[in-house]
């Protein structure tokens, strides 16, 4: 009797019988730490805008990860079950109970630094590109795996002491029933929200691992970085409900801090559409490339769409076109052109182009007044008008003056220059469409064009140097738009690095020596720069902006921009692009160059893009 071994009396049904009742007693305990960190997605989550919609985000979090846990245990515990040995089962239940909660805290990880859940995709990134080099510390890992195993054997301990008895089992059919309650309670809320388009629900389906199918399109469409203008009509009527829900933007980040200069500077900038950086040479803008010569010119200077309007948007706030549509909706006025308010800079535009909606947006995103802005339907009176104006301008205030062209992207010609390049296309039947790609009849025209807008732009410098206005203005010139022959409506719609790379030239009073600057820049430097050098704010650049002072560059690896389909990541021999359906593509200047994206970048240009959204 004394040899008898305890064991022997069970058979292999008992035996399963009691895993199962341990399993279950082991599943209830989990539940109650899973739940517990889950409240790290809750904390790291912006507070819904409505009382329904925390209601919902509260029921959401009980009943998921209860069902969380409890599809695990069933696809994955419960097999194990019978393998009829309960110490063997509960050693490997512990095991995988850890490794599953370490991988949740990995998620919890990357949900709190870019909102993103762990998927295949991000799997790939991990470990075949990058070898789980993320940009993120997880050494919190090594402590959190010998408590979470500390926290497995109590777990297992309680289960088994649990394992016959009964006196527990009203209070765990009590709280099982507010789980199951909440998970389907949250399911019924989101299919009425769905229906109704109703904003404060929809928009917390990625929250939670697991809750809802997280690919690389849809994190990018969570984000509101990338939206698919097709997708029909009821997400554009989605669309409109975030629009009414839409938190505030935080910008900038803190009250400013300004020492105005003693000598304020007077701004004129020259924006330019339809000129990319390759068609500045001497033979078809000699004066310009001599003016370039004589002052900065920024080699690597790239837009992050060829779009202008979110180019300008760009210049003025210093943030990444797809912070558009979160400042319109904020009404938020631009760092630097509040600040030109209170220094009591007077403001004029003279811009190129009939009354529309391109002027309408211009007047949004810069500040600029109805009366401050005059348009004119060709380059030539555009540029003439402003002419007239610097001439005469009142010098006992600062003048911030903004000249629009548009001429090298029309090729409405103010044929003010020699026709050098002969043959060219008429206007006439250039807009009649009927025009063959890559006509040279077209190039012809388009060199004829940079040749006028050459001496255009240097009538605005000879204005300036007439009574030494240049030496107490900073004169900016740079395109808001590439251009890429053969002529865009007849060339094929594809990303080319050489349209997105454009002229910045810079003359600044105080400048000693020109430089060629090759550290890479974009259209968000910009306003930095005008606030740091021209109007004294003393903030750090990041609390207003994602951009730098040009005068102030590091060698930053890369630059962050894009538009409504896709995010774009610019190096300087490179630009990864993230498009609406979440695929990833490399443009390089090498095109025997090959490289994969890179997930380290990728979360680091999202915390950017997060960076002024309210939370």
């Amino acid at each position: 009797m004394d040899n008898l071994k305890i064991p022997s009396f069970f058979t292999y049904k008992d035996e399963v019988s009691r895993t199962i009742s341990w399993g279950h007693w082991f599943l209830f305990l989990n539940i109650f730490l899973a739940v517990a960190i889950g409240l790290s997605y809750l904390y790291n989550t912006p507070t819904p805008s409505t009382g329904l919609g925390i209601v919902y985000l509260v029921i959401s979090w009980l009943g998921h990860f209860s069902c969380l846990v409890t599809i695990i245990y069933i696809l994955i515990f419960f097999p194990l079950s019978f393998i009829g040995n309960l110490k063997i089962y509960r050693v490997l239940a512990v095991i995988l109970t850890v490794l599953l909660f370490m991988i949740m805290l990995v998620d919890v990880k990357l949900y709190q630094a870019i909102k993103i859940h762990i998927n295949l995709s991000v799997l790939d990134l991990f470990f075949e590109q990058e070898g789980f080099s993320t940009g993120l510390n997880f050494n919190f890992l090594y402590i959190a795996a010998p408590v979470l195993l500390a926290i497995e054997c109590l777990f297992s301990s309680l289960a088994w002491r649990h394992i016959y008895t009964r006196s527990h089992q009203k209070l765990s059919f009590f709280v099982s029933s507010v789980f199951l309650i909440s998970f389907f309670s949250a399911h019924i809320m989101h299919i009425w929200a769905d229906a109704y388009k109703y904003v404060p629900i929809t928009q917390q389906k990625s929250i939670f691992p697991a809750y809802y199918p997280m690919t690389a399109n849809t994190f990018l469409k969570e984000h509101g970085w990338i939206v698919d203008i097709h997708e029909g009509s009821h997400n554009e009527i989605e669309r409109k409900n975030i629009d009414r829900y839409q938190q505030k933007i935080r910008y900038p980040l803190e009250n400013l801090r300004v020492t105005p200069n003693e000598a304020p500077l007077n701004i004129v900038m020259v924006l330019i559409e339809g000129l990319s950086k390759e068609y500045l040479n001497i033979e078809y803008m000699p004066r310009l490339v001599d003016f370039a010569a004589r002052h900065d010119s920024y080699e690597n200077h790239y837009l992050g769409s060829n779009d202008a309007t979110l180019t300008t948007f760009e210049i003025f706030y210093g943030l990444p076109g797809q912070y558009l549509p979160l400042i319109r909706s904020s009404e938020t006025p631009p760092v630097s052109m509040t600040e030109m308010l209170q220094q009591d800079y007077k403001f004029q535009s003279f811009m190129t182009g009939k009354p529309s909606k391109k002027v309408t947006d211009f007047r949004a995103i810069s500040g600029i007044r109805r009366n401050q802005l005059k348009s004119f339907s060709s380059d030539e009176e555009t540029v003439k008008s402003a002419v007239q104006y610097i001439r005469k301008w009142d010098s006992s205030r600062p003048q911030m003056v903004i000249v629009s062209l548009n001429g090298p992207l029309t090729l409405k010609d103010s044929r003010i220059a020699p026709r050098k390049f002969q043959p060219e296309i008429p206007y006439s039947q250039l807009i009649s469409e009927n025009v063959e790609n890559g006509d040279p009849q077209v190039f012809n025209r388009y060199y004829n064009t940079l040749l006028s807008t050459d001496i255009l732009i240097d009538e605005i410098q000879e204005a300036l140097l007439e009574d030494g206005k240049l030496k107490n203005t900073v004169f900016i010139i740079t395109s808001i738009r590439g251009m890429t022959l053969p002529f865009p409506s007849y060339q094929e719609t594809k990303y080319d690095r050489r349209t997105f790379h454009v002229p910045l030239i810079i003359s600044w009073p105080d400048a000693i020596i020109p430089a060629k600057i090759t550290a890479l820049t974009s259209s968000q430097d910009l306003a930095p720069t005008i606030s740091r050098e021209i109007l004294g704010i003393r903030n750090d650049y990041d609390t207003y902006s994602t951009g730098m002072n040009v005068r102030d560059l590091d060698n930053r690896p890369w630059i962050l921009s894009g538009d409504s389909s896709e995010i774009r990541i610019i190096a300087s021999t490179q630009t990864t692009a993230f498009d609406k359906h979440g695929n990833a593509s490399i443009y390089s200047d090498d095109p025997e160059h090959k490289s994969q994206p890179n997930m380290s970048t990728l979360i680091k240009a999202i915390k950017i893009l997060n960076k002024f959204k309210d939370k």
